[in-house]
Parts: structure tokens; sequence; C-alpha cells
């Protein structure tokens, strides 16, 4: 009886230990933060993100699901943390509790993208025209203040916006700079207009609202990557010309 006491104990124990995984969402078209790659999902905010985990004795069990619905799984504990290129906003900071912004060289703007043959010179044309934009995201709030409510045309994924400008469905996208430089590489029919500047927090991970633990133990680990190197691999192979700028602000890089 001993015995088989003991053979529970240790299958029980082996089971617990293996069962440490942290449930994280994305939104795997935001390339070079995360993106599909031969059926994986990489990119910065990726690799980041299995490294913190490392530290913190989690094994990460991803979720790629649409943009809007990552908050909303979060709160319902479906998701134990997200990480999507996420900004703070004051209406997020009420929903969730978010760690330092972990892309340390952030250059927080964002590209006005149209079609190729577009007409218009400068942002302060499109009043009253259509602008793409993923839902929930922070650039939605930036189309509304450009131009009419109903003008803001919402998206589930930002290859559809994108597609659409092409197609001369809608006059423009508003998309981050640094993806939007990627998606430019590849779709020859679109050309950047204008650039806004963000004023906000850059991307951060998000937590369950009330979970300052995890959250402060992912901001130390991200300051011990810094500190050991493994930052700045990861932003060389994803954000090579950000790279310069960061070992101005930590010069002990090698």
């Amino acid at each position: 009886m001993k015995k088989l006491i003991l053979l529970f104990m240790l299958l029980f124990g082996t089971l617990s230990f293996a069962t440490k995984k942290l449930y994280v969402g994305t939104n795997a078209e935001y390339k070079p933060y995360e993106y599909i790659e031969n059926g994986k999902i990489v990119g910065f905010d990726a690799e980041l993100m299995e490294a913190i985990c490392k530290k913190l004795g989690y094994e990460v069990v991803w979720n790629n699901i649409a943009f809007d619905g990552l908050i909303p799984a979060l709160q319902t504990n479906k998701l134990d943390a997200i990480i999507a290129g996420m900004k703070q906003t004051p209406e997020r900071q009420k929903a969730v509790t978010f760690s330092m912004p972990y892309l340390l060289v952030a250059s927080d703007e964002h590209f006005i993208l149209v079609n190729k043959d577009s007409k218009l010179t400068s942002k302060d044309e499109l009043k009253g025209l259509k602008i793409g934009t993923q839902l929930g995201s922070v650039q939605e709030e930036f189309a509304k203040k450009m131009t009419d409510i109903d003008k803001v045309i919402l998206y589930n994924s930002w290859t559809g916006a994108l597609m659409d400008v092409e197609n001369n469905k809608i006059d423009a996208v508003i998309l981050s700079d640094t993806s939007a430089t990627e998606y430019l590489k590849t779709m020859k029919d679109l050309k950047k207009l204008d650039t806004i500047k963000d004023e906000k927090p850059g991307a951060s991970i998000a937590f369950k609202k009330g979970n300052i633990e995890l959250a402060e133990a992912s901001n130390k680990a991200i300051m011990e990557l810094v500190d050991e190197g493994t930052y700045l691999k990861i932003l060389q192979k994803y954000f090579p010309e950000k790279v310069d700028k960061f070992l101005q602000l930590y010069p002990n890089q090698k």
C-alpha cells in the first residue's frame, strides 16, 4: 500500500511539474513582431517571450487569435498573458496589468499607407476618406481622429486591410512603422503617404488585471536578458536597424 501511495505521489509530482505552462496569446501577422513561418509562430515578440518564460520556469503554449479577441480571452482565463505589439492605452490599463514596454528602442511611429497610384500628398487630406485599421488596435484611435467615424473600416487582419488598399476599396491604412516597412517590401502596389507620432508607452506584455507579481517578474527577466546579451541577439535578428540605438542606451553590451 505504501508503495502504491509513493508511486502515486511520484506520478502526480511529475505531472504537476510537466504542466507548468503559460498560455500566451498573440496575433501572428505583425512581422517582425510575430508572424507564421513554416507553421510556427516566430518573431521578436515570440522569441523574447520564450526567453522570458525560460527564465521564469514556464513552457509557452501559443494561441494565435484575432487581435480584438486577445483581452477578452485573458479576462476569461483562456490566456495567462498577451504579447502582440500591444501598446498601453488608458482603456487597456483598466482591463489588464501591463509589463514595462519591452521594445527598448521603439520609435513609436506609425505609417499611413496608400495605393501607389494615390494622388494624396499628406495625412491632412484624409478627412472624409476610408481608412482601414485592425479592430481594437491603437491605430483605430488615430483613424477616428483623422476621418469621419463611419469612414473607419475595421478589419480582423492587417492583410485584409492592405489588400483592400491595393484594390482601391479603401483609401489608406495606418500601421506601425516597422510592420509597415515589412509589408512594403512585398506589397508593391502600396506606398507610404505620411507618418503619425505616437506619444503612448510602447508595446508591453499584458497579464490578467491585478497579476502584478507576474508582470514584475517579467520586467526583471527582460532586464536580465539585456544584461546577459540575449536581448541584443534577438534584437539583431529582427530589428538590425535598431541595434546602434540600443548600444547607445546600453553601452556595456558586446
